[in-house]
Parts: structure tokens; sequence; C-alpha cells
């Protein structure tokens, strides 16, 4: 990894001899090519892979003289056609394939932190203590399958005939799991594998999840669990009051693997109480993964499965590709509504 020295003057008030930490420059590109069939039409793009975007990050830790340690981590993140959010061209008198969305490039993370034997404390634009609660998976093919599936295609809008819905794929699901905000997060040392988090962001939301990591008898397992309370929504809008969510993978040594990852709401002003499961199986040998998956979302009225199958080979030097075919039913009350299709292939080179 190349190497470069960052200046910080993270907690000045802390007596140091050094002046400077050493940071680690670390990155991707993950671009994809996919086809999504709305049923009416089938449109090829470009995408940036929103289960792991396109990014350029640099971090760093410093031991002090009392035997704290800092740290510091800036992430940014480059997109264009981000895969979540890319949808049908409406424009009349054009193809219904999307039309390019030029690149941005918007704060990710920038954070610093403290820890000793104690744990660690870190403040600014960072994960929240909930952030991959509903992700932890062991399975494979990960660069196009977890349980955010609408991470590819979730942009969609399903059709009715040849009429738009108005309502996506992202509409419809959701695995409650935390995102990235402006927050103070404590994560507590590790004991037999386990570490809690605790957050609160500005808006006044609260994240607290327990999370585990071990090994026994031939089996690798992950779990994590959370609960948030949504403090800044406007009042009288329909929103989530709060949420439980949790996830367990499991792998055995000879490449066996499955992941359950499940999630409710409390729905508040007229929204309904949300829920989401998502199981997935899979195998590895040498450097091939393959998958399978299912996930059910369901609020008030509305539903949504999907099925999907995937692939993986790891090239090595942090270069993966990888394929996804995947498969989007809803059921709306009252609209009769066409399957959408995503089918593509993916490479992502890390750096």
């Amino acid at each position: 990894m190349n190497k470069i020295l960052l200046a910080t003057t993270a907690f000045a008030a802390v007596a140091v001899s050094a002046s400077a930490v050493d940071v680690e420059i670390y990155g991707q590109v993950n671009k994809g090519l996919f086809a999504i069939d709305d049923g009416e039409s089938t449109d090829v793009s470009i995408i940036d892979n929103d289960f792991s975007s396109t990014r350029l990050g640099f971090k760093g830790a410093q031991a002090l003289d009392n035997g704290l340690t800092a740290s510091v981590l800036l992430e940014g993140e480059v997109q264009s056609n981000a895969s979540d959010t890319i949808t049908q061209n409406t424009t009349v008198g054009q193809s219904s394939t999307p039309a390019s969305v030029g690149g941005t490039f918007d704060e990710r993370q920038a954070r610093v932190g403290l820890g000793g034997n104690w744990g660690a404390v870190f403040i600014g634009q960072q994960s929240v203590a909930t952030d991959s609660v509903a992700e932890q998976d062991l399975v494979g093919a990960r660069d196009v399958m977890g349980s955010d599936i609408e991470d590819i295609g979730g942009g969609y809008q399903f059709r009715s005939g040849a009429t738009l819905t108005g309502t996506t794929v992202s509409d419809l699901t959701e695995n409650f799991d935390g995102g990235r905000e402006d927050a103070i997060r404590y994560d507590s040392p590790i004991f037999n594998g386990f570490q809690g988090r605790i957050s609160t962001s500005q808006g006044g939301d609260v994240d607290a999840a327990v999370y585990y990591a071990g090994e026994a008898a031939g089996l690798k397992v992950k779990g994590a669990l959370g609960y948030s309370v949504n403090n800044d929504e406007v009042a009288g809008a329909a929103s989530i009051e709060d949420a439980v969510v949790g996830s367990l993978s499991v792998k055995h040594e000879s490449g066996l693997a499955g992941t359950v990852s499940y999630g409710e709401g409390s729905g508040q002003n007229g929204l309904a109480d949300p829920e989401n499961l998502y199981l997935k199986a899979g195998y590895a040998w040498d450097n091939k993964e393959v998958a399978v998956d299912y996930a059910s979302s369901e609020a008030g009225t509305s539903e949504l499965d999907s099925y999907g199958i995937g692939g993986q080979m790891n090239l090595g030097g942090g270069v993966s590709v990888s394929a996804l075919y995947r498969q989007f039913d809803a059921d709306i009350q009252g609209v009769s509504t066409e399957e959408i299709d995503v089918y593509g292939v993916n490479m992502r080179v890390k750096f």
C-alpha cells in the first residue's frame, strides 16, 4: 500500500510527541454492465455497483505517549450511473434506456477517533452503530448479492402493461441496515468475539448493536443484532419510528455457507409496519463462489418477492469478476404489475 503523511489536529488536547499520522491510501473501482427488463423493454447500462461503490480513502492510526491511539478516516465516493438509482428514461421520443448520469464526488466518511483498553470513541461523518447489522454475510458472490437487494436495479419503476406505476423496487423493500451520519459512536472492546456499539446522530437518532465473530468445529460464524430509534423525522410525516434488525451467517470449512437476515420496523403517521426477510445459501471452492438467495418485504398492502442467482471469481490482487441474475415480483393492491429482471456482469478492482 502507498503511504503518505497526513497532518492532523484531532484531539489536540492530548499530549503527544508525534506531529503526524502515517496514513494508508486505499480504494476501488467497481463497475458493471447490466440489462434490466421491465416487461416492456430491455435497457442496457454501464453502472457503478452500489453494493460497494467506487471510492478513494485515507486511513491511519497513531499510538500516543499516554497509551491511547488516535485514528483518522477520510473517504470519498465517486459514482456515475449509480446502480440503485438509475431508472427508465421517460423523455418523449427517446429510448427508455437511462441517460448517462455524470460522475459525482461526495463525502462518504470523515471522522477522527481516540481509543484505549476501554474501547474507542469516534466523531464525524461515519457509519452509525447499526451499519452492516443486516449484512453479516459469509456466503460468496458478495460483489453482486446481499440483503440490500435493491442495490442493483432499485431505481426501476414497475410497469402495469405499458404504463409506469411510479413505484420503484426501492419503494417496496428495506433491510433496516444503518447508514452513515454525522455522529458520535462508541465501540466496546471485543470480548470472546462480541463487541457492542452505540451511536447518536445529528438530529437525535440513536442506534445500538452487538456484533459477533468466531470459529469453532470447522465453522466460521458472524452475526449482529441492532436497534434504532428515529428522532429526526418531520412532524406528522409517515416514517419508521424504530426498528429491530439482525443477521447471522455460518460457513463450513467444506465451502458450504448460509445467511439469514430479518428486520421489522414500527410505522407511524399512517405508515404500515414494514418487515423484511432475506435468505442466502452458497458454495465456495478454490477462487470461485456461487450463491442463490430469496428476499421478501412487506409493508401494509404491498409486497415484494425477489429471487437471485450469482457467481464470483476472485482473481487475486484485489480483482474480482461476478455475474448476477435477479427477478423482482411486486404485489401492489389494485395494480397488476410486470416482473423486473436484472442480469449482467461486474468487475471490481481494489487498491
